[in-house]
C-alpha cells in the first residue's frame, strides 16, 4: 500500500508540474504530491531499517533432554572455527534415531550444569506487525512473522558430560 502512495504522490507531483497553470492551486497540488512522495520514501526506509510498525514476539518451548549417545549421559558438540562457535547435537526423545542440531549463526546457546532435571528450553523470537493497518501498509516490504533469532538453554543434571564430537553423527 505504501508503494501505491509513493506512486500516487509522484504522479500527482509530475502531473501538476506539467499540466496545471500557474497559481495557488498548482502550488498546493505540487506540495501535496511532494509531501506524499517524500513521506512514503521515509516510511519505507524506516520500515526497512528499524522495522517500523512491527513488534517482537517470543515463543518458548520446553522439552525433556535425553542423551545424544544411548546408555550415557552425554551432550555432543562439534567445534566450528576457533571461538565459541559450536554445533550441539541433542535428542528430546529416547526413541528417536535422528539427532537435532543447533545453528551457530542464528542461535544463542547457554549451558547450565546444576539442575534437578535435564531439559532443553528453546525460545524463538519473531517480528510481527503491530496491527492489521501496519500489515496492510507495509506488507510488500518486510514479511510478517519474520524469524529473528533462537535461544537454546540446555539444563543438565550433575553427572552429564559435554563431549566433543570428531565426526558428524546421523542428523
Amino acid at each position: 500500500m505504501i508503494v501505491i502512495f509513493l506512486f500516487a504522490g509522484a504522479l500527482l507531483f509530475a502531473c501538476s508540474m506539467i499540466f496545471m497553470k500557474r497559481g495557488t492551486n498548482k502550488i498546493i497540488w505540487i506540495t501535496v504530491g511532494l509531501i506524499l512522495s517524500i513521506g512514503s520514501v521515509v516510511l519505507i526506509t524506516l520500515n526497512y531499517n528499524t522495522y517500523l510498525g512491527m513488534k517482537t514476539v517470543s515463543k518458548t518451548q520446553t522439552f525433556p533432554l535425553t542423551s545424544s549417545i544411548r546408555g550415557k549421559h552425554v551432550l555432543l558438540y562439534q567445534q566450528i572455527g576457533t571461538k565459541d562457535e559450536r554445533i550441539y547435537y541433542y535428542a528430546t526423545n529416547p526413541l528417536q534415531q535422528k539427532l537435532y542440531k543447533t545453528n551457530p549463526t542464528t542461535d544463542k546457546i547457554k549451558l547450565t550444569h546444576k539442575s534437578n532435571i535435564s531439559q532443553l528450553k528453546i525460545t524463538r523470537t519473531y517480528r510481527v506487525y503491530r496491527n492489521e493497518e501496519m500489515r496492510l501498509l507495509f506488507s510488500n516490504g518486510v514479511p510478517n512473522h519474520q524469524f529473528v533469532n533462537q535461544h537454546y538453554e540446555f539444563k543438565l543434571m550433575p553427572g552429564w558430560q559435554v563431549q566433543k564430537l570428531n565426526s558428524s553423527p546421523k542428523s
